[in-house]
């Protein structure tokens, strides 16, 4: 299968039976763009449709980084794809940082998700210290990392990969965001039934910003979580994953780290 260039670059990519599988390319970053086609972010992919999986191998695939747990893992096998190389495991359970039970209302709901992502920086720095491992190695890529829903763990995964990258925080939130939208309809069911649970199925803003707000406050600020916490190399990363704008006269600073939330 071929894809031509106009569906290639697409930030997000409609495929049937999955939710929330997005293209990390096109942002706007300290001196170009995030190239096309290298850092993709899903939610789990078990039981792919045959046209899911043709376009999901077109796009040569070849390291799956996957942050769910054995748990979850069992409970939805991913596809195999025929490009993938490498799949790596990389438990990080968001059971065992926050207890999800007993919240009777969308307000504890929401309050048990700030915590989540209070906890999240520390609790997964082995994970994304060996993400970041893995997107030096230009062998590994394109690459493409996941949870069950893409939107917690791999949530901030792709905030500090933008980061490492040198973008805005506001495009760091703004790429968050974009959950919501792409994980329509995929939990009516269950909100249906337990509406209090609706913030577990969705992002807010103060979500991720309360991840961002621990790592600039109480981890030494992004640069130092990303550089001495996580082992990340943003120059590399930039040269290999960074389109550079040879017309932008002016750049931002190499870690935005915006109103802090």
């Amino acid at each position: 299968m071929e894809i031509d260039e106009q569906n290639r670059n697409t930030r997000i990519i409609p495929l049937p039976g999955l939710y929330n599988v997005r293209d990390l390319g096109g942002y706007a970053v300290r001196g170009g763009t995030v190239k096309w086609g290298l850092l993709y972010r899903a939610g789990d992919f078990p039981g792919l449709l045959p046209e899911a999986k043709a376009e999901l191998e077109a796009r040569d695939i070849r390291t799956i980084v996957d942050f769910r747990d054995q748990e979850e893992r069992d409970l939805n096998p991913d596809s195999s794809l025929a490009t993938v190389r490498e799949t790596c495991a990389l438990s990080l359970r968001t059971g065992a940082i926050v207890d999800f039970f007993g919240a009777k209302t969308v307000a504890e709901a929401e309050a048990n998700m700030e915590t989540l992502y209070r906890r999240l920086p520390a609790a997964g720095i082995d994970q994304y210290r060996t993400l970041f491992a893995l997107l030096a190695d230009r062998e590994k890529v394109p690459l493409l990392f996941h949870c069950s829903a893409g939107k917690d763990r791999t949530g901030l995964a792709a905030a500090l990969i933008l980061a490492a990258l040198g973008a805005a925080r506001e495009t760091i939130i703004e790429d968050y965001c974009l959950s919501a939208p792409c994980l329509a309809g995929k939990y009516d069911a269950i909100i249906a039934r337990y509406p209090a649970a609706e913030p577990y199925m969705t992002v807010r803003r103060n979500f991720i910003m309360s991840a961002l707000h621990v790592i600039d406050t109480g981890m030494g600020g992004m640069e130092r979580y990303l550089v001495e916490t996580l082992g990340a190399a943003p120059a590399v990363l930039r040269e290999l994953y960074v389109e550079p704008d040879t017309n932008r006269k002016t750049v931002s600073a190499p870690f935005d780290t915006g109103s802090g939330g």
